[in-house]
């Protein structure tokens, strides 16, 4: 049974309606689209609420301006479905880290995590807040945490499985 390592909570300022969980080394950092990658801000026109690049994933918001929380757990394997709230979207991807810090990343580099090893990780994001956020983001402008997330890592090694 996989057990968790490590939580930390993060504050992610998102612009444009995305913001990014890529590699912490900056020379690692991925190449835009006109050189066959991606960059923040893609993702909020149709992608899908996360889209894998290499080093990095990106992440729909469904706010256009303002501060999410972000709670990242860290686990040995595969965790269970979380099940402590109702998420409005959850989905997979994989993320490598040469460096062991996960950057995320807007605007500007905005927060990080220390992962607990440097390798391939199996990430499972949920969401919450998705319609009061894309409602308050249209009436009052920026907000704080109304939009929340939980990333779970876990080595890509230990297995990959789908939330129901």
């Amino acid at each position: 049974m996989a057990r968790m390592r490590r939580v930390n909570a993060r504050k992610v300022y998102v612009t444009y309606g995305s913001w990014c969980v890529q590699d912490g080394h900056e020379s690692a950092e991925p190449l835009y689209p006109d050189q066959g990658g991606g960059r923040p801000g893609d993702v909020a026109y149709g992608a899908g609420f996360l889209t894998e690049y290499t080093g990095r994933f990106d992440v729909a918001s469904a706010g256009h301006t303002h501060t999410a929380a972000v709670t990242v757990e860290q686990w040995d394997g595969a965790p269970p479905p979380d099940t402590r709230r109702r998420w409005d979207e959850r989905s997979e991807v994989t993320f490598a880290s040469a460096s062991g810090v996960a950057a995320f990343w807007s605007d500007g580099r905005d927060a990080e995590v220390q992962l607990l090893t440097p390798g391939t990780w199996r990430v499972r994001a949920y969401c919450a807040g998705r319609e009061a956020v894309a409602r308050l983001s249209r009436e009052v402008g920026p907000v704080l945490d109304v939009e929340v997330y939980l990333l779970q890592f876990w080595p890509a090694a230990a297995g990959t499985t789908q939330p129901e």
